[in-house]
């Protein structure tokens, strides 16, 4: 069996960006290690950045760094995340939460496979289709 972890580099905001998903999915950081308990040589001023960690909330699941000290990080590049919802009123929950500080990209509109979908980019420059199937 194959599986597939989306891994969000968010250069320098790492650990703002855990506790704001945290705060829009719900779910909990099981994995946090920051480059000081690493092997990885950095600057005295990036050694309490996020190396690596691992968030979870029902069945969403990712990686999530503040990458490589010197590695140049372009966010989006046509790749996005979608998430999808049974319940509706959850799925407008996540989108306001999610639209803090963000841009939408569109609003609510039912699509040509009757799903309810929204999407927008987060604070931090991650694209997000929360999409509704009820």
């Amino acid at each position: 069996m194959k599986t597939s972890i989306v891994y969000f580099t968010i250069k320098g905001r790492t650990e703002e960006a855990l506790n704001f998903y945290k705060n829009c999915f719900g779910g909990e950081i099981t994995f946090l290690q920051r480059f000081s308990e690493t092997k990885y040589k950095v600057s005295k001023e990036y050694e309490n950045k996020i190396a690596h960690a691992e968030f979870k909330a029902e069945n969403i699941h990712f990686y999530i760094s503040d990458g490589f000290e010197k590695e140049d990080i372009i966010i989006g590049g046509g790749i996005g995340v979608t998430v999808n919802f049974d319940n509706l009123d959850e799925q407008k929950c996540v989108f306001e939460k999610l639209k803090e500080e963000g841009k939408v990209t569109f609003d609510f509109f039912e699509t040509s496979i009757e799903t309810k979908l929204v999407s927008l980019v987060d604070k931090f420059g991650i694209p997000w289709y929360l999409n509704y199937e009820g």
